[in-house]
């Protein structure tokens, strides 16, 4: 068990470096991306999960007698699972499910440092905003959007790291179609540029 699941962290990882991204202005969720945050919220990324008060169950998925995947309910309901998946006794994955039990946010530590590199938000089971700290620094740079069918439609991209979207890319049947760009800093894009249009 313990060798299937470890090339499974480094094939998780590898999936999510490669699909850099992450999100912030649709939606009740868009305070956790480039607009902002709201620690408010019970998040890892905010450094304020809580332990005490739900009820805590652990599992040992590779028989190596230790706890690798935690499981924190509340009146029956699971909140939280924390996942262990480099089995080093710290959780890398943290996932929060809805009332139906459907995974509606996921963060991910991708270089298992204790910080979150990756937010990932679901709708009826589909990704439909990533967030990503490219610099791996817990400061969320990037921004993917999906639609319904779970395919990319636009990148906002954080280039001068003053957490400000600067750059937009617009695709469409995963090609990218155009690129944004905010020349003026006002947050808008001013100069747009249609792929194959120009060098």
């Amino acid at each position: 068990m313990k060798h299937r699941l470890v090339p499974h962290l480094v094939l998780v990882l590898g999936l999510a470096v490669s699909g850099v991204g992450c999100g912030t202005s649709d939606g009740a969720e868009g305070a956790d991306g480039l607009n902002g945050r709201d620690p408010k919220v019970n998040r890892a990324r905010y450094g304020n999960l809580k332990t005490s008060g739900f009820e805590a169950q652990d599992f040992d998925l590779n028989v190596d007698g230790k706890p690798d995947q935690w499981k924190y309910a509340s009146s029956g309901t699971v909140v939280r699972i924390e996942r262990d998946l480099n089995f080093d006794g710290k959780p890398d994955v943290f996932e929060y499910p809805n009332a139906d039990g459907e995974i509606v946010e996921e963060e991910m530590d991708l270089d298992v440092d204790g910080v979150i590199d990756v937010v990932n938000y679901y709708r009826a089971g589909v990704l439909h905003r990533k967030e990503m700290a490219v610099d791996f620094t817990g400061s969320f740079s990037v921004v993917k959007y999906y639609d319904t069918l779970g395919k990319l439609t636009r990148v906002e991209r954080d280039t001068t790291g003053n957490s400000r979207v600067d750059t937009w890319e617009y695709f469409q049947d995963d090609e990218k179609i155009r690129t944004g760009r905010d020349i003026n800093g006002d947050g808008t894009p001013d100069l747009f540029e249609d792929v194959g249009a120009g060098s």
